[in-house]
């Protein structure tokens, strides 16, 4: 007769080794997410419909939960932590996203999209590029948002390009590509972060912000506006960024579907995001906000100063060679 001890300890072995020796994947992963955009805008109302969809096609092994409305800090402090692994994933603008990655701006260069179609074209070109740059830094970058073209508003008259430097304008503060920009314009930038600009606004520390017209509403800023210059002086980016080490953990199969559910939900965002951008105009006209349209020469005037800039500032924020090749996509693009 055999003896059954090693057999029975081999089954108590695999017993007792097998749910340590599960994949990281075989259990719920909750993957915290912030967003500075508030609760019930569009930003955050796509991304609970995203976290609603990934939770059931991942029969519930991917959690997302949102922190919205900026509770978790502005996106220098979201960006902390994520190095921290206190949050995971978060929506960035192109200031965040400029705090990892600042060729990443060029995307934002003033006046240098037409319209949208433009820019859809080079964030397809550039999003293979742009991705294993984010990943070589530790970031997966999972999908681009936007938050549409920016204008000025002001508190102030503006009738005139050589107007403009007579206003005391916000500037996100750390916002490198803004700041070089609005001072290549003589204007008087004060450097604020965004929770705190409503407060400058009713202080009178600054009357003047640059804003899409949807964030403009969201924030309540046009409530101190009384004039937009009608003229979009550049994209406002966006984009979903989570942390390569929480990324690897996810199991194939459910990497697969993030991804696949970013892109759609990402889409969507740009779309309603675009149609609510044109919407918010209504709400701004409705408010009373009187909309300054530029002659033709101080567009002239604004598209001088945008040169300029570009040639003595912008090459310490992008590459010359990845401006080039924007340049040059743009270009093929144009002439189609």
């Amino acid at each position: 007769m055999f003896n059954r001890s090693p057999i029975l300890l081999a089954i108590l072995i695999c017993l007792c080794v097998g749910p340590i020796m599960q994949p990281a994947w075989a259990k719920e992963q909750v993957i915290k997410l912030a967003v500075v955009m508030p609760e019930g805008s569009t930003w955050t109302n796509t991304i609970h419909q995203f976290a609603r969809a990934i939770k059931t096609q991942t029969n519930g092994q991917v959690n997302f939960k949102v922190y919205a409305g900026g509770i978790s800090g502005d996106e220098s402090d979201v960006l902390r932590k994520m190095q921290a692994n206190r949050i995971q994933a978060a929506g960035f603008s192109g200031v965040g996203l400029g705090m990892v990655l600042p060729e990443i701006r060029i995307l934002e260069m003033p006046l240098l999209f037409n319209n949208y179609a433009e820019l859809d074209c080079i964030k397809e070109q550039l999003f293979s590029e742009f991705e294993a740059r984010f990943e070589a830094k530790g970031y997966v970058l999972l999908g681009f948002a936007e938050a549409g073209f920016v204008y000025v508003f002001a508190a102030k008259e503006i009738k005139a390009a050589a107007g403009l430097d007579h206003l005391k304008m916000w500037v996100w503060k750390g916002d490198r590509v803004a700041e070089g920009f609005l001072k290549a314009f003589g204007m008087t930038i004060y450097p604020l972060h965004i929770a705190d600009v409503n407060t400058g606004l009713e202080t009178g520390m600054i009357d003047a912000f640059y804003a899409p017209p949807l964030a403009a509403v969201a924030f309540q800023w046009h409530s101190r506006a009384r004039y937009m210059l009608d003229f979009p002086w550049a994209n406002s980016t966006g984009a979903l960024l989570l942390n390569k080490r929480t990324f690897d953990r996810l199991s194939p199969d459910n990497q697969t579907i993030l991804k696949r559910l970013v892109k759609e939900y990402a889409a969507r965002l740009v779309d309603l995001t675009r149609q609510e951008n044109q919407e918010a105009l209504t709400v701004l006209r409705d408010a009373g906000i009187q909309f300054v349209v530029p002659a033709t020469d101080q567009v002239a005037t604004f598209q001088k100063k945008a040169q300029d800039y570009y040639q003595n500032c912008s090459m310490q924020i992008y590459p010359g060679d990845l401006a080039n090749k924007v340049r040059n996509l743009l270009n093929d693009f144009r002439s189609r």
